[in-house]
């Protein structure tokens, strides 16, 4: 996410007046000939009828933008800068798209800035909230997209897909699907707090990070008592941070799958301060750890110092490649054993002939994984922690802790009725915190990976409440056309983020560009029918729609 501080002079008294449909405007950032403006040829495609590629793109766009500003409710306009731009790409990887606000504030500065009385806001919700500009001139979000996929070094043999349809054939990218989700970051979905270290921007929460608590500690992240080190800890325990905001809890225990048995988990319970579950890979020898295999004390294991092999260097007194020369106290026990030096079926081995009942390997290295090795004879079973809490574990020891099985919940909720936001065992600065949790099913708009299930064509599920719950007025009505004054009957937004007025908005907007009177009207007619064939609408609001088209072209031009 960009941000940048800024601190004008703002007007105390904030705007009162009804907000109406929100503005997003689109700013193109793109060169001649590039992105945006690539003039290569395209064939119409899912209702998209650009006939270049950077005309397939500019439709999208506008779909998203007139999409979202149906939704949300501000009598500002919302600038909105997007581009391509070479983004990080492997043969089997890629990041699709970036976004963020382009400028930060508070709302008062007489009080305290950054506070959890009046948190950093993203610029597009500042001005919503003042009902202006408070910034004219500079964009609100800034947005990137990725332009080489597809490439042999990018995502090979994947590309973007324009339509507007949802049809997304197999192995391609749906850009409408990323570009409602990247504006969605830019517009507040979004923590602005450094996701390693747990430091909250400028010393003080921003309005999303308010909304995040820690089931480790049970403190929300806003909490003046809450350190950096328990914010890191919780952004990097799966499961532990979870959105506290009314609108998505509620709006998701409609949405999410029942009965949802969550992942094994290795928890600690002694000593009191670590305390938690920890991430763990398992081995490809050996049986897998269960809640009945997996569970006691673990003792540190010390052997000999192997000599040096070169160009290695020598073992170490904890890395388990020797017969243990504490064996009487590992029997029983579960073994903790340094990673290096030997294979890690050799320390596992070496454990069981110690009389240990399993192992904790110890990593001693920034990469992590699964075990590999193979020794059909090893019977006990054996996962790996990341270095970090190795580390932890090693100056703590003895630990109590073993494999629990995860609650039975709804799927991506915790046993409180709280979604979990994403917290993988390893932060990914782009992604951690500022997604909904990968285990979220269906699947959401605001998870941090590209899914089929997402359709933003016809639903945005619970980013509505999420910025709802930030602070974002909402557009409640009927999505209207005609210069905002023709209502459709169809809702903008309804329960589950069911968006199909939204996205009505999102079709006029495309009809218009590059159309005639007659040529426009064609577009939404046809818009109309497919809504109405699909079940979507009813035969009273499929006529409003094509009397508001109607409406539209009879005063094309005027």
């Amino acid at each position: 996410m960009n941000k940048r501080l800024l601190a004008p002079a703002l007007a105390i008294s904030l705007s009162c007046g009804i907000a109406q449909a929100a503005d997003l405007q689109l700013f193109n950032a793109d060169p001649a000939n590039v992105g945006l403006n690539d003039p290569t040829p395209a064939a119409p495609v899912g209702g998209n009828t650009g006939t270049t590629i950077g005309a397939q793109r500019q439709f999208v766009y506008r779909h998203a933008l007139s999409t979202w500003g149906s939704v949300l409710g501000s009598n500002a306009p919302v600038v909105v800068s997007a581009k391509f731009a070479p983004l990080t790409c492997t043969a089997t990887s890629a990041v699709l798209g970036s976004a963020g606000a382009n400028w930060v504030s508070p709302l008062d500065y007489n009080l305290p800035t950054g506070t959890a009385a009046d948190p950093w806001r993203p610029g597009a919700l500042v001005n919503a909230l003042y009902g202006s500009e408070q910034n004219p001139g500079a964009p609100a979000i800034n947005s990137q997209f990725n332009g080489a996929l597809g490439a042999a070094n990018c995502l090979a043999g994947s590309g973007w897909y324009y339509g507007l349809d949802g049809n997304t054939p197999a192995g391609k990218i749906n850009f409408l699907n990323v570009v409602m989700h990247e504006i969605a970051h830019g517009l507040g979905a979004a923590g602005f707090l450094n996701k390693t270290t747990g430091a909250l921007f400028l010393g003080g929460p921003d309005v999303y990070s308010a909304k995040a608590r820690d089931n480790i500690t049970g403190m929300l992240f806003s909490d003046p008592t809450m350190t950096n080190t328990q914010r890191a800890i919780a952004m990097r325990t799966n499961g532990a941070t979870v959105w506290t905001g009314a609108n998505v809890n509620q709006q998701a225990a409609l949405l999410l799958d029942s009965n949802y048995q969550n992942a094994l988990a290795l928890h600690v319970s002694a000593p009191a301060a670590m305390a938690r579950d920890y991430g763990f890979y398992t081995a490809s020898f050996g049986p897998a750890p269960t809640p009945a295999n997996f569970n006691g004390q673990w003792v540190l294991a010390t052997d000999v110092v192997e000599p040096a092999v070169p160009p290695g260097l020598p073992g170490t007194t904890t890395d388990g490649c020797s017969p243990f020369t504490n064996a009487a106290a590992i029997a029983g026990k579960i073994a903790m054993v340094d990673r290096g030096y030997c294979g890690f079926a050799v320390k596992v081995k070496n454990a069981q002939l110690a009389g240990a009942t399993a192992v904790v390997v110890l990593n001693s290295a920034s990469t992590w994984g699964a075990m590999g090795g193979t020794d059909p004879t090893i019977t006990i079973p054996s996962v790996i922690v990341q270095q970090v809490d190795g580390i932890a574990f090693k100056a703590n020891a003895p630990i109590t802790g073993g494999m629990v099985l995860g609650p039975v919940t709804l799927a991506g909720m915790d046993t409180n009725g709280r979604t979990r936001l994403y917290s993988p065992w390893v932060v990914a600065p782009g992604s951690t915190f500022s997604h909904f949790d990968t285990v979220l099913h269906p699947d959401a708009l605001m998870e941090p990976f590209d899914s089929p299930e997402v359709q933003a064509q016809l639903t945005l599920d619970l980013t509505p409440a999420l910025l709802r719950d930030i602070g974002w007025p909402m557009n409640n009505g009927n999505t209207k056309l005609f210069n905002g004054i023709c209502d459709t009957g169809v809702p903008a937004a309804a329960d589950g983020g069911i968006a199909i007025g939204a996205n009505i908005a999102g079709a006029d907007a495309t009809c218009k560009i590059g159309a005639t009177r007659t040529t426009y009207y064609s577009c939404m007619n046809a818009y109309a029918s497919k809504l109405y064939t699909d079940g979507l609408i009813n035969g009273t609001q499929k006529s409003k729609i094509q009397t508001c088209a109607r409406r539209t072209s009879d005063n094309w031009g005027r």
